[in-house]
C-alpha cells in the first residue's frame, strides 16, 4: 500500500516538474520587473511567473496556518476555562404566596 501511495504522489509531482520545464523553455525572453520602489534585474519571464506562483502559494499556506493556529488556541482556551455556573431563575410568584 505504501508503494501505491508514493507512486500516486510521485506522478503529479513529476507532471508539475515537466510542465514547469516546458513552460520555462517557451517563455525564456528576458523581462525587467519594475516595482514602484525597485527595479529588478532582467530575468526570463518564466522565472518571474513561477516565482510569483510559488510566493502566492507560500502566502496562502502562511495565512492558512495562522487561521488554524488561532482556532486551535481558541479551542484549547475554551477547554481549559471552567464551565460557567448555570443561572437559575427564581421561582415565579404565584397568587397563593402573594
Amino acid at each position: 500500500m505504501k508503494r501505491l501511495e508514493r507512486l500516486l504522489l510521485l506522478v503529479p509531482v513529476l507532471g508539475v516538474g515537466l510542465w514547469a520545464f516546458l513552460f520555462s523553455l517557451a517563455n525564456s525572453e528576458p523581462v525587467t520587473l519594475d516595482l514602484v520602489f525597485a527595479r529588478l534585474e532582467p530575468a526570463a519571464l518564466s522565472v518571474w511567473l513561477i516565482a510569483a506562483f510559488v510566493a502566492g502559494g507560500l502566502c496562502g499556506l502562511f495565512a492558512g496556518s495562522v487561521a488554524i493556529w488561532r482556532a486551535q488556541r481558541a479551542l484549547s482556551r475554551s477547554r481549559r476555562a471552567p464551565a460557567a455556573p448555570a443561572v437559575v431563575a427564581p421561582p415565579a410568584a404565584t397568587a397563593a404566596t402573594r
